[in-house]
């Protein structure tokens, strides 16, 4: 609560009290206006536990609609959030806190069991009223940033002010909400203020103020307002010293269970469900509903860790399939890898709509590049640029109107992860298909895999894609520069747009025209070989 009430009253401001309210109700009666039934305390009633756990982002919003809405279900009317959660992404938890305050069908309740920081917290004081268990803390709310290379990092001046805008109108719509003490509210968002605990005397009233005010109140002729001395601790049911201010200007409030309950922010200290049950007279089993399986993984999946994998198998899917064009294994695991690397931040809410299309045009791009436009050019370059991009954009948070140069820490930071992941998903690639093109064939158990050679013999037959077998596909390219050189001639072995694969001296090798589009089984001659860059044209018939 906001401010405590002295318990004791005396005998004349009882019957001010008592004569002042049968005065109110004779005069609603004279004017035909009925007063508002009193409150009655709830009765029986049937409840669901709801679980929120981990980090909070978009996944957490949608699976707490699907699961409050299989609560309603089951007839609840009572839905106990169980929460322990470091926080999250502060978008999500405030779409979380606006969705609670617009259910009015339910009650919400917060078990905190046994933490709630940050966004976690914000979620808590927007349900109808808090427990926490018996080892528990709720609070801490600042802005702030986590790098994975260089840990918290704080936000300063503007870019904090930016932040903690909308989270500070959140707290404070909670307090008058609730009747949560503001001041309190405001300290677990920001620092910078000192808070005091006074009472009016012992059993006197009790307010929370800013350092000013206390100085003020207790100078006063007369005054009787101290600082609080001791609260009650329900769970050893002993009075425990309280350290006055309660909070400094450089502290975040978070508060224990013991704080939590004195200063008006917890109902009750309840430390299993046979205690929930008590407080809140529940009947039945009580059903718990928890994230599934496929909302676990969509999180798993939106690790920077398991990003770096995907890049480096959409990579490496790539390279293979240009290694082996028409098996589409390669194909297949880069298209696979790419689809979970745009939709599993898609889903949490992380990466947009048009992030995702900025990739498809680059992919697009690259492929009209590859087979329609002779040579590779313009549009090829601005493909991979585009791709990159887009890729790399699923990692940046969005900024409040448009963004030409990136304002906030947050945006630079998300910048900096998606370049780490994007390239180092791009250099394992390179590592592993080196390990690929020189072990992978040698190893007996993956012999089957492959097809033979084809024979030494140049056929002028046009053999098919398979026929020349994948495990040239995977020979370094250094070994292509001694089997091959200037005036061979050879076989396309696919069609060359401008680049494809040919059979030249009995191997199976990588090629490219000059700018020429030829058909699978057209006559090629080599009239260029600089590196592992095999050049050819079409070898006319004399």
């Amino acid at each position: 609560m906001m401010n405590r009430r002295a318990t004791g009253r005396t005998t004349r401001r009882v019957v001010c009290a008592v004569g002042g309210a049968c005065a109110l109700l004779t005069s609603l009666a004279a004017l035909g206006i009925e007063p508002p039934p009193a409150s009655q305390p709830a009765g029986p009633q049937h409840a669901a536990i709801v679980t929120i756990k981990d980090e909070i982002n978009d996944i957490t919003l949608e699976s707490l609609k699907r699961r409050i809405d299989q609560a309603r279900q089951t007839g609840a009317a009572l839905v106990v959030l169980e929460m322990d959660t470091p926080g999250g992404l502060a978008s999500s938890a405030l779409d979380i806190c606006t969705y609670l305050k617009n259910i009015t069908d339910l009650k919400t309740v917060a078990w905190i069991n046994p933490s709630a920081y940050s966004a976690g917290s914000m979620i808590a004081l927007s349900c109808n009223e808090i427990v926490m268990s018996s080892a528990s803390k709720i609070g801490d709310c600042a802005p702030i940033i986590i790098s994975p290379t260089e840990g918290l990092k704080e936000l300063g001046g503007t870019e904090r002010a930016k932040a903690e805008s909308p989270i500070l109108k959140e707290f404070r719509d909670s307090s008058h909400r609730r009747g949560y003490d503001p001041l309190l509210c405001e300290a677990m968002v920001r620092m910078g203020s000192e808070i005091w605990w006074l009472e009016n005397g012992p059993g006197g009233e009790r307010k929370f103020v800013l350092k000013r005010d206390k100085e003020q109140l207790m100078a006063e002729a007369g005054s009787n307002w101290r600082p609080v001395k001791t609260i009650h601790d329900p769970v050893s049911n002993t009075d425990i010293d309280l350290r006055q201010p309660i909070v400094e200007k450089r502290d975040l409030l978070t508060l224990t269970q013991t704080e939590a309950l004195a200063y008006g922010f917890a109902k009750a200290i309840v430390s299993n469900e046979r205690e929930l049950r008590a407080c809140y007279d529940i009947i039945g089993t009580i059903p718990r509903f928890t994230q599934n399986w496929a909302e676990g993984i969509a999180d798993f999946l939106s690790s920077p860790f398991v990003r770096t994998i995907l890049m480096m198998l959409i990579a490496l899917g790539v390279y293979a399939e240009f290694q082996a064009p028409g098996h589409f294994v390669g194909a297949a695991v880069a298209l696979v890898a790419l689809l979970i690397f745009l939709g599993a931040p898609y889903l949490t809410g992380l990466a947009d709509m048009w992030e995702v299309l900025l990739v498809l045009i680059g992919l697009i791009l690259i492929a009209i590049e590859l087979f329609v436009i002779p040579g590779f050019g313009i549009a090829g370059i601005l493909g991979i640029i585009l791709l990159l991009v887009g890729l790399i954009a699923t990692f940046v948070p969005a900024e409040p109107g448009p963004i030409i140069i990136p304002r906030m820490p947050a945006t630079w930071l998300g910048l900096k992860t998606g370049l780490q992941v994007v390239f180092g998903g791009l250099a394992l690639a390179m590592v592993a298909a080196w390990f690929l093109n020189k072990y992978l064939p040698q190893i007996p158990g993956a012999r089957g895999l492959f097809l033979p050679p084809a024979p030494p013999a140049v056929s002028t037959a046009a053999p098919g894609v398979g026929d020349a077998g994948l495990a040239d596909a995977f020979a370094p390219p250094g070994e292509t520069e001694s089997i091959v050189h200037l005036g061979d001639v050879g076989i396309a072995l696919t069609k060359l747009r401008p680049a494809g694969k040919a059979q030249i001296n009995g191997r199976r090798v990588d090629v490219i025209t000059q700018g020429q589009m030829l058909d699978e089984g057209c006559p090629l001659e080599i009239v260029e070989v600089s590196g592992s860059r095999i050049v050819v044209r079409e070898k006319h018939q004399t």
